[in-house]
C-alpha cells in the first residue's frame, strides 16, 4: 500500500520531490526519466574510461582529462548518494525507511546503497590512504553494478540469489569438498613423478578446479595410472556438480516469476473490486509491473483472465453466441483490454 505523503513546508516538499525523481515514485515523471538516463550514461562512460586507462598508449596527453572526468563523476555520484539518503524517508514503496533516523540507517545497509558507496570509495581511498592502483581500478569498475538500479531483470537475479543462497551454498560446498579430495589424491599420486607441477595440495587445486569444471587446458595432466583414474572420476562428477547451481538458479527464476504473476493477479483483483481500474490504481499497477519484471504479454494474459472471471461471475454473456462467458466457445469470447479506466 502506498504511503500518503503530505509535505508541510518547502523543505519537506523539496525532499518529496527529490524522492519522486530519484526513487521513481512517479514512473511517468519526465525529470526522473532524464536523471535516470543521465546517470546511466555517466555510469557507462565511467566503465569505458576505466577500460581505456588500462591502455598506456591512450593515456599519453589525455590523462589529465581522465582525472577530471573521475572528479566530476565522483562529485555527481556523491551528491546522488546523499540525495537518495536524504529523501529515503519519503519513498512510499519502502515503509521501513519512514523513520528519519532508523529509516536512513536501514537504507544505508540496502544493497543498492552499498553499491553507491563502493562506486565512490576508490576516489576517497586514494586521497587518504596509499593503495594499489590496480585494486582501485578494479573497485572503480564495480560502478557497473550501479546499473542494476535501472534493470528489473538484475534485481530479480539478485533476489533469486538471496532466496537460493543456502541451496547454492550447499552445492558449492560439495563441489569444493570434491575438489579438495581430488587435489589431495592428485598430490599423493603425482608428486613423485611431477614434483614441479604437483608441488603441494594448494598447487594441485588448480588442476582439480580445471578438471572438475571440464575446462581442461591441458597444461597440467596426470601421468600415473591412479592420477588418470582420479582425473576421469572428477571430470565425470564435475559434469553434474557444475551444472547443479545453474539448475538451482533456473528453478529459482521460474518460482520467482510465478510468485510475481500471482502477486500481480492479486493486486488486479483488488483494483477491480469496484468494477473498474482508476487512474491512480493503474499507476500503482504500472509501478508494480515494472518492479516485478513482467512482460506485456504476462500482464495482458493475467488481466484478461481476471476480467473474464469477474464478468463470468457477474453473469455477462458472449455477444456472438449469447451464452454465458463460462459456457461460450473459447474462439467466440471477446478478450478484454489490458487497461480499463473511468
Amino acid at each position: 500500500m502506498e504511503r500518503v505523503l503530505k509535505p508541510q513546508n518547502t523543505y519537506e516538499r523539496l525532499r518529496l520531490r527529490t524522492a519522486e525523481v530519484l526513487h521513481g515514485v512517479n514512473g511517468k515523471d519526465w525529470l526522473s526519466r532524464f536523471v535516470d538516463l543521465g546517470l546511466i550514461v555517466l555510469i557507462s562512460l565511467n566503465v569505458v574510461v576505466v577500460v581505456l586507462e588500462s591502455v598506456d598508449s591512450l593515456k599519453i596527453g589525455i590523462e589529465i582529462y581522465f582525472h577530471w572526468f573521475e572528479v566530476f563523476s565522483v562529485v555527481v555520484f556523491t551528491l546522488e548518494y546523499l540525495a537518495r539518503l536524504w529523501s529515503a524517508v519519503d519513498n512510499p514503496w519502502r515503509h521501513e525507511h519512514a523513520h528519519p533516523i532508523k529509516g536512513r540507517v536501514r537504507y544505508m545497509f540496502t544493497w543498492l546503497a552499498i553499491i553507491d558507496v563502493i562506486a565512490i570509495a576508490p576516489f576517497y581511498l586514494s586521497m587518504f590512504v596509499g593503495a594499489d592502483l590496480r585494486i582501485l581500478r578494479a573497485l572503480r569498475l564495480l560502478r557497473i553494478f550501479k546499473l542494476t538500479r535501472y534493470s528489473s531483470a538484475m534485481t530479480l537475479l539478485f533476489g533469486v540469489f538471496r532466496e537460493e543462497a543456502r541451496t547454492i551454498g550447499a552445492a558449492m560446498f560439495v563441489s569444493m569438498f570434491l575438489m579438495f579430495i581430488a587435489a589431495t589424491l592428485a598430490f599423493e599420486f603425482e608428486h613423485n613423478v611431477q614434483p614441479e607441477v604437483f608441488s603441494s595440495i594448494p598447487a594441485s587445486m588448480y588442476w582439480a578446479i580445471i578438471t572438475m569444471t571440464t575446462v581442461g587446458y591441458g597444461d597440467v595432466v596426470p601421468l600415473t595410472v591412479y592420477g588418470k583414474i582420479v582425473g576421469a572420476f572428477i571430470a565425470m562428477v564435475g559434469l553434474g556438480m557444475v551444472a547443479l547451481p545453474a539448475g538451482i538458479l533456473a528453478s529459482g527464476f521460474n518460482n520467482a516469476l510465478n510468485r510475481n504473476r500471482i502477486e500481480l493477479k492479486k493486486h488486479i483483483q483488488e483494483a477491480l473490486q469496484d468494477g473498474f481500474i482508476s487512474n491512480d490504481e493503474q499507476k500503482n499497477l504500472d509501478k508494480l509491473v515494472h518492479d516485478l519484471n513482467l512482460s506485456t504479454a504476462d500482464v495482458k494474459s493475467i488481466t484478461d483472465t481476471v476480467l473474464f472471471k469477474r464478468r463470468s461471475e457477474h453473469g455477462e454473456k458472449c455477444p456472438h453466441c449469447h451464452l454465458s462467458l463460462d459456457q461460450a466457445p473459447s474462439k467466440s469470447r471477446v478478450k478484454s483490454p489490458v487497461k480499463e479506466s473511468d
